[in-house]
């Protein structure tokens, strides 16, 4: 097999395609690469499910009143047909978050939509959660599409064909359910998205854009509005109100947090909850992601970046202190202990999750270039 920069670039720049779905999923897998860390030793085992929901992600801001198709549209006897699949599907369910929030949806919207469907705890109405769920799953179906043609001269070249995750063979990604249809990417490519992350995603973004220019629209979009639209960050945040109400109980109670940052003793009355890995980067809503912290230091001086190296080992007390908070409640510890098997997938007592955690803010710095204090 060629080595994997070669093949990715072949892949991204030379192989026939007749929409954005290898785009979509060379861009899905790096994600997740820099999302799960795992050995690279080993092949990984990847769930359609968990790339259909970085799809959700990409093509949010393709869908909707103003349609960005993303290859061309045959006629047929019924009318003409859909680039996507799935278009009507998301196109659907991001009228319905439209309806939810009472505002016209932004183009990163569908990133906060699914931060707040993967963690649960009621942040979504159930209709809304279960119109989710069943978008996902037909988006899904899709993504069997470039598994199936990806590296080109028939089928199933780079990807197996898949199979129940527990069929395969393989390292499970944190979060996979054994009787899911799932497909194995070689520890080589794997290692190849941890080690060229940022140079993944900038080439990949680069010919998605060139692409779509050259596709037919309603209304010319450039590849620069395609690049624009790809790569817009969270405007807004859904309110963490469940989770600020716990840590807000907790004090009252007389637990002790102090802010990472500034080491700052905190007051009911008187904390942020701070995404450790912003929104920016990433939006991330897991337990372990969402830290009490001076305001004024997370208003005013972190905002949107991430700590750097030395910042954050400076914080290890204070969020091992935190985790174990959390950890002990009734109501908190569940919820963290899930969140924590979703991400790692394992088991984490307070002190190894707050390595952990470091451990990931580092890498995601290092290989998107996260702006970094």
């Amino acid at each position: 097999m060629a080595d994997g920069r070669t093949l990715l670039a072949t892949l991204l720049r030379h192989e026939a395609k007749s929409n954005s779905y290898k785009f979509a999923l060379v861009r899905a897998i790096n994600d997740l690469a820099l999302l799960h860390p795992v050995p690279t030793e080993q092949d990984v085992i990847v769930p359609l499910r968990l790339i259909a929901e970085r799809w959700l992600v990409s093509y949010w801001a393709f869908v909707g009143d103003t349609p960005v198709y993303q290859g061309p549209r045959a006629q047929r006897a019924t009318g003409i047909g859909q680039d996507l699949s799935f278009r009507d599907a998301l196109t659907s369910l991001r009228g319905a978050w439209e309806a939810w929030t009472g505002t016209r949806s932004e183009p990163a919207d569908g990133a906060l939509l699914l931060a707040a469907f993967q963690v649960g705890r009621g942040t979504l109405p159930e209709p809304l959660q279960r119109l989710t769920e069943a978008t996902v799953a037909a988006i899904a179906q899709a993504v069997r599409q470039p598994v199936k043609y990806a590296g080109g001269g028939g089928s199933h070249k780079l990807f197996g064909m898949p199979a129940p995750a527990q069929a395969l063979s393989g390292h499970l990604l944190a979060g996979t359910r054994p009787a899911e249809p799932a497909f194995v990417v070689s520890a080589a490519l794997w290692q190849t998205f941890n080690d060229l992350s940022l140079w993944v995603e900038a080439l990949c973004l680069h010919e998605w854009s060139l692409y779509v220019e050259r596709v037919t629209q309603h209304v010319p979009v450039s590849r620069g509005q395609v690049f624009t639209l790809l790569t817009a960050t969270p405007a807004a945040r859904i309110p963490l109100t469940w989770e600020r109400h716990q840590v807000q109980l907790l004090m009252l109670e007389g637990a002790v947090f102090h802010c990472p940052w500034t080491h700052k003793l905190l007051t009911p009355s008187n904390f942020d909850l701070d995404h450790l890995i912003p929104l920016a980067a990433h939006p991330i809503n897991d337990l372990w992601n969402l830290v009490p912290s001076d305001p004024v230091h997370n208003q005013h001086i972190k905002r949107a970046r991430l700590p750097d190296s030395t910042r954050l080992h400076g914080a290890l007390t204070a969020l091992e202190q935190t985790y174990g908070v959390y950890d002990q409640q009734p109501l908190t510890g569940p919820v963290l202990r899930r969140d924590v098997l979703a991400r790692f997938g394992f088991p984490l007592a307070p002190a190894a999750l707050a390595e952990q955690v470091i451990g990931l803010a580092n890498h995601m710095a290092e290989a998107r270039n996260v702006p970094r204090y």
